[in-house]
């Protein structure tokens, strides 16, 4: 795992790289998570310029996804995927069911305030995991989650 850690005053940001591609970035009071390619990045540097562009896309992507989330919770509902933002990502998941992220923690600092997600069946037929859940329709035929946006469609 590579740690990148950017001052500014007394403003800290970090960025958690994992082997795997799994990179978490923290920023005062947001944080979030996506996946990118590095499996060539061999030095910090190159891993650095491989992440940073993916930073930009995802942050994007979330600030987007939270706004969508504000216009819900004032009781606007998508009820087609042509009304939402097509820079805000959409997924189907199938039979999709409660949980909690246990592979995030211990190492967490929020250890006692685990996030709720949906796993399920995604359209490749793959178990799937969303990430934490910002918004839920009543009827759960859709989440939005700090990745994606996820229809959930009822079992038929």
């Amino acid at each position: 795992m590579k740690v990148i850690i950017m001052e500014d005053g007394e403003r800290a940001r970090s960025v958690y790289v994992r082997t795997d591609g799994d990179v978490t970035v923290f920023d005062r009071d947001r944080k979030f998570r996506f996946r990118t390619d590095i499996s060539t990045a061999e030095t910090t540097w190159q891993i650095l310029e491989r992440v940073a562009p993916a930073i930009v896309h995802a942050e994007t992507a979330r600030l987007k996804i939270e706004a969508l989330a504000a216009r819900c919770r004032t009781g606007w509902r998508p009820g087609y995927p042509d009304e939402i933002d097509p820079d805000i990502p959409q997924r189907t998941l199938w039979r999709a069911r409660f949980a909690v992220d246990l592979l995030r923690y211990p190492d967490d600092d929020e250890f006692y305030s685990l996030d709720t997600i949906l796993m399920g069946v995604d359209e490749n037929g793959q178990v799937q995991a969303t990430g934490e859940i910002f918004w839920i329709d009543a009827g759960r035929e859709w989440v939005i989650c700090e990745d994606y946006f996820w229809w959930t469609p009822a079992e038929e």
